[in-house]
């Protein structure tokens, strides 16, 4: 990867970094008493379809309940005290939660090193998942045009490509040359395009770090859906928890991977 395309990847990382942490997800913990019946606070969290709530002990949540485990007692009984690796701080970034969330379903956030705030695997339908998603997908074209561009010439890249998608890029540059936007032909390119030329690559299989063309087929297949589902709020961002975050993470190693390549 060139320097400027270095520098214009780091520029829009630490964008979002610094601004998509896991703040914008959280959510205030409801809670109970460690004195309180335990079946009584199992009924209002299934009125309120909550999983898990927090504990407060002389005035301080310093653990939690889950719902499945509650049965006749008090919530003491089913008290679970919070451990180092529950607990996360409100400035640690989406990306770093979406790590956290591939081995638990929720986690704890600190603010003032008092726990007061919530995330849970639900809320990664949220926004600010749909943003990371939109900015990672982004900065990965922008990596695969600096790609495509240094490992092949015009004519190597277009034979790689069937008539009808590359006439429809032709129409796009065509459209933009119109508007004084017309760039290159590649820049006019499609996500899916910009696969396939790679899939057709083995040189950018094998730089992107890829096992094989089915894996790296798959991932371009992937990452279209989700591209895909973050233009339409109505949608579910994407439909298993699991491989969203597998995706999105598999997305900022590919970035990651390159870009100290790059230096």
């Amino acid at each position: 990867m060139n320097s400027r395309t270095i520098k214009g990847y780091e520029k829009l990382r630490a964008m979002y970094e610094k601004n998509l942490s896991v703040d914008l997800l959280a959510e205030d913990i409801y809670t109970c008493a460690l004195d309180d019946h335990s079946l009584r606070i199992k009924n209002e969290m299934i009125e309120r379809d909550y999983d898990v709530y927090g504990v407060k002990d002389k005035g301080k949540i310093t653990g939690y309940i889950l719902r499945e485990e509650l049965f006749e007692g008090r919530v003491e009984d089913f008290y679970r005290q919070f451990r180092m690796e529950d607990l996360i701080s409100d400035s640690t970034s989406l990306i770093e939660l979406l790590d956290f969330l591939r081995e638990r379903k929720y986690v704890f956030i600190l603010e003032k090193n008092k726990v007061c705030k919530i995330v849970t695997i639900a809320d990664l339908q949220k926004q600010p998942i749909r943003m990371l998603a939109f900015s990672l997908i982004s900065l990965l074209e922008m990596l695969l045009i600096s790609l495509i561009r240094e490992a092949c010439s015009e004519d190597n890249w277009k034979v790689k490509l069937s008539e009808d998608r590359l006439g429809k890029a032709e129409e796009m540059l065509k459209k933009r040359s119109e508007k004084n936007e017309a760039l290159t032909l590649l820049d006019n390119i499609q996500l899916g395009d910009k696969g396939t030329i790679v899939r057709k690559t083995p040189h950018l299989i094998k730089q992107l770090g890829f096992d094989s063309t089915t894996k790296c087929k798959e991932f371009f297949k992937n990452i279209e859906v989700l591209r895909n589902n973050t233009a339409h709020a109505q949608e579910e961002i994407y439909h298993d928890y699991q491989e969203l975050i597998d995706i999105i993470l598999e997305i900022d190693r590919v970035l990651d991977s390159h870009v100290m390549i790059g230096k």
